[in-house]
C-alpha cells in the first residue's frame, strides 16, 4: 500500500497536493501556517491488492425488448448459444375496414426485426431458425437459464426458416440505406384469419396484455442450425397480410377508363413490446483458455454470462486516518477506485465491455429486478477507457460518508463487492446556465454480443480525499 497524506495551510489549491503527490512517495504531516484557522487536506493515495475472487456466472436476468438469436463458437472466448421467449401486445384495435372480410386475409407471419449494426460474427453463414407456439403463460421470475420444456410442443414447430444475416438478398440501392435485416417466417393463414374473427366478435381479450396471454402465451424461437453468427432482435411482431379491390381511372386507347385493381396491404396484429415479458435464453461453455486463466488465479469477467469478479473493499483500513482525526472538524471530500483492466487476446474483436456497475453484493437481486440505476451510494458505474486501460468509479463519497458512523462495525454487505457488465441508457439536459447534466436512465445486464477482459484487482487504486481543520 503506498500511502500519502498531506497537511496545507488553508488556501492552498489541491491540485498543488495532487501535484506533489506525484513526485513524492512521502510528505509530512505538517506544513506551514499562513492563517490563523489552517486546514489539513489528507489525501490518501493507495495501490491495494483487493482480497478477490473470480466466480461462475452462469444466469443472469435477460428480460430486455432486445433479445438474441444464434450460435457462436470462438477460440478463446468459448461456445454461445442463443433462443428468446417473447410473449406479445396486442393492437388495441383492427385498423382494417369492416368491409373487408377474412377471405381477403392473404397470409400470416412472424417478422424478426434485427438491427444490421449489431450483427455479431459470420454474416454470410448459413442459419435457421424455429419458431414454435407457448401453450401455457412464462414465469414472471424467468432467467437466462430458463428451459421452455413444459412450455411448449417440441413435437409440432409452426416453421423454420433459412436466413443468412448479409442482406445480400437487398438490392444495390437499399443495401446501402437498409439499417434492419428481416427474417420473414410463415405461420398458418388460419391464424391470422382468426384473429382477424375475434377482434371484430370480441375485441375486449385484445384490450389487456393479461387477457391476450390466456389465449396467445407467446413463442419460443431458437436456432436450429447453423455455427459463427449471431443477431440483436430489436422486434418481433404478427402480421397478417391482405387484400382489397379498388376503382381507378387509367387510360387507354386515349380514353379514360374505370377498372377495378387489387391493392395488397398489411397489418400488425401483436409485437413484442416493452409492456410484456421477453428475455433471451443463454447457453454458454468457456474456452479452456479462459478456465486456465482463472485457474491461474487471474480475475476474468466474460458477458454476456461466465465469469465475474467479487472482491473486499478496505474500508476499515481507508477510514482508520479519519477515524484517528478529529471527525468533529472533518469533511469529507471525495472517494474514487481505479480498477486497471485489459483485453483478452482472440481472433475475433472480442473486446472488454463498455461499462461496468460495481454493487453491493447484497443488493444485486433486487438491483436489477426492480429497474435501478446507479445511485452512487451502492451501486457505481465506471466505464472502460482503451487508452488507459482501467475503469474508473470517480463518485462513491456518499458510499464511504454513511461508513463513517461504524468504526469496528462494518460488516461483510458493508463493503462485499461485485463487478458486472452493464448496458446503459442515458439522457442529456441542458440546465439554465447551458450547462449539460447527462442522466443515467436504464441500466441492465449486458447482453448484446460477447465480451471479456482481465481486472487486475491486485493494482487497484483508491484515492480518499477529506480535509479538518487544525485546532487552535
Amino acid at each position: 500500500m503506498n500511502l500519502r497524506t498531506f497537511t496545507l495551510a488553508a488556501g492552498i489549491p489541491i491540485l498543488a497536493a495532487m501535484a506533489l503527490a506525484s513526485c513524492e512517495d512521502e510528505i509530512p504531516r505538517t506544513g506551514t501556517s499562513l492563517f490563523p484557522n489552517d486546514v489539513e487536506i489528507n489525501i490518501d493515495s493507495m495501490t491495494v491488492a483487493l482480497t478477490a475472487r473470480c466466480v461462475d456466472a452462469n444466469e443472469i436476468d435477460a428480460r430486455s425488448t432486445t433479445t438474441q438469436i444464434g450460435h457462436l463458437d470462438m477460440e478463446g472466448f468459448g461456445d454461445l448459444s442463443a433462443a428468446y421467449v417473447t410473449q406479445f401486445l396486442a393492437a388495441s384495435a383492427l385498423s382494417v375496414p369492416d368491409s373487408i372480410g377474412i377471405d381477403r386475409v392473404d397470409s400470416t407471419k412472424l417478422v424478426i426485426s434485427m438491427p444490421r449494426s449489431e450483427v455479431i460474427g459470420d454474416t454470410l453463414a448459413p442459419q435457421q431458425l424455429t419458431v414454435y407456439r407457448l401453450t401455457r403463460a412464462l414465469p414472471a421470475n424467468i432467467r437466462s437459464d430458463f428451459n421452455p420444456d413444459g412450455y411448449y410442443d417440441a413435437a409440432n414447430p409452426v416453421n423454420s426458416k433459412n436466413y443468412t444475416l448479409s442482406g445480400l438478398n437487398l438490392s444495390d440501392s437499399l443495401f446501402s440505406k437498409v439499417t434492419t435485416l428481416t427474417v420473414n417466417v410463415d405461420l398458418p393463414v388460419e391464424w391470422g384469419r382468426d384473429a382477424f374473427t375475434a377482434y371484430r366478435e370480441n375485441a375486449s381479450i385484445f384490450q389487456w396484455p393479461n387477457t391476450f396471454c390466456e389465449k396467445f402465451p407467446g413463442m419460443y424461437i431458437k436456432p436450429s442450425f447453423g455455427r459463427g453468427a449471431m443477431a440483436n432482435v430489436s422486434n418481433t411482431k404478427v402480421m397478417i397480410y391482405y387484400h382489397y379491390l379498388s376503382e381507378t381511372t387509367v387510360v387507354e386507347n386515349e380514353e379514360s377508363v374505370k377498372k377495378q385493381i387489387t391493392v395488397k396491404d398489411s397489418v400488425a396484429l401483436f409485437s413484442s413490446a416493452p409492456e410484456v415479458l421477453s428475455s433471451s435464453i443463454f447457453k454458454y461453455t468457456p474456452a479452456t483458455s479462459l478456465a486456465d486463466m482463472i485457474a491461474a488465479g487471474k480475475k476474468i469477467i466474460t458477458a454476456p454470462l461466465g465469469h465475474t469478479v467479487e472482491f473486499t473493499f478496505p474500508a476499515d483500513e481507508l477510514l482508520d486516518s479519519y477515524w484517528t482525526s478529529d471527525q468533529n472538524l472533518s469533511v469529507i471530500n471525495n472517494l474514487t477506485l481505479t480498477l486497471p483492466a485489459a483485453p483478452i487476446s482472440n481472433n475475433y474483436g472480442i473486446v472488454p465491455p463498455s461499462d461496468l456497475l460495481l454493487i453491493l453484493k447484497k443488493d444485486v437481486e433486487d438491483f436489477f429486478a426492480n429497474g435501478k440505476v446507479p445511485d452512487n451510494k451502492t451501486s457505481f458505474l465506471g466505464s472502460y477507457s482503451s487508452t488507459n486501460g482501467r475503469y474508473e468509479f470517480s463518485s462513491m463519497r456518499e458510499y464511504i460518508v454513511d461508513l463513517k458512523d461504524k468504526r469496528n462495525a462494518l460488516t461483510p454487505d458493508d463493503v462485499d463487492f461485485v463487478l458486472i457488465p452493464v448496458s446503459i441508457a442515458t439522457e442529456t439536459v441542458t440546465n439554465s446556465d447551458n450547462t449539460v447534466t447527462i442522466y443515467t436512465t436504464k441500466c441492465t445486464p449486458y447482453l448484446s454480443s460477447p465480451a471479456m477482459a482481465e481486472v487486475f484487482t491486485d493494482k487497484a487504486g483508491i484515492v480518499f480525499t477529506f480535509t479538518r481543520q487544525l485546532a487552535q
